[in-house]
């Protein structure tokens, strides 16, 4: 974080408020994100990001220099990396009571990122709101829903679940996407072989997803291993990735 100053000029003399500029990913804040997710797509103008960003009202923002607008954009360079990636969620709660999963994807089942991960991908390829809805509504769960419900848990009702997620604001559900981008982009730095850069280009807009092949990925990690199919399925993600990762790597040596 960086310290920030800014002086305003009024009618009578100036004001100060001071504050913190995000020097990373990391540092932003849900609304921050949103705002430049937002400003990316050209929903709201840079006077209206900074009041966003910047919780300003419009007599602040009105009282500051042109100069002090350009100099605060030249403070989030960040923004502009052309390969940004996050390890969590920034929107860990959306309307309705789904929350999202923890950061670094822990409590995340392998079945459970195949399914959002399917979901993403079909979306990024036809631009379908349904695909959207679907893709959050797997990934953000109610409390006490689960993929695999043990004792005092409930079973994921994805079609319900679905209907209510498309009635959030569509920014919001199109930051949850951006989100995943990011995270994707955070996993091909550990597991590139499992998850290759260019699979997350298409945040760009340079190219076009190919819809993911989880289910190939899945009969070819499961093999023979029939019997154990629901235990592949219930395995945490993260583990998954890594002996996946590893395989394809030995498998591209040979």
């Amino acid at each position: 974080m960086k310290r920030l100053e800014l002086i305003f000029n009024k009618r009578f003399g100036r004001k100060s408020i001071k504050g913190m500029i995000p020097d990373c990913y990391a540092e932003l804040t849900s609304w921050q994100f949103l705002a430049s997710v937002r400003l990316s797509k050209g929903w709201i103008d840079d006077r209206t990001f900074f009041m966003q960003f910047f919780g300003l009202t419009d007599k602040l923002i009105d009282g500051l220099a042109p100069f002090c607008l350009y100099r605060l954009s030249d403070e989030l360079p960040f923004l502009k990396e052309e390969h940004p990636y996050h390890s969590a969620f920034f929107l860990p709660e959306l309307e309705g009571g789904f929350f999202s999963p923890e950061a670094k994807l822990r409590g995340v089942s392998f079945q459970q990122f195949m399914t959002a991960d399917t979901f993403y991908s079909w979306y990024m390829v036809t631009d379908k709101e349904l695909y959207l809805d679907r893709f959050i509504a797997a990934l953000y769960l109610r409390e006490k829903e689960s993929y695999f419900p043990a004792s005092g848990e409930i079973a994921l009702d994805l079609e319900t679940n679905t209907r209510a997620i498309g009635r959030l604001p569509f920014d919001v559900r199109y930051s949850v996407m951006v989100n995943w981008v990011l995270i994707k982009s955070w996993l091909s730095r550990s597991y590139s072989h499992l998850f290759p850069a260019g699979d997350t280009a298409e945040h760009s807009g340079k190219t076009k997803a190919k819809p993911a092949d989880w289910l190939s990925v899945f009969d070819a990690f499961v093999g023979d291993n029939i019997a154990d199919i629901e235990a592949y399925k219930a395995l945490p993600c993260m583990d998954a990735f890594r002996i996946l990762n590893r395989k394809i790597k030995e498998a591209k040596k040979k």
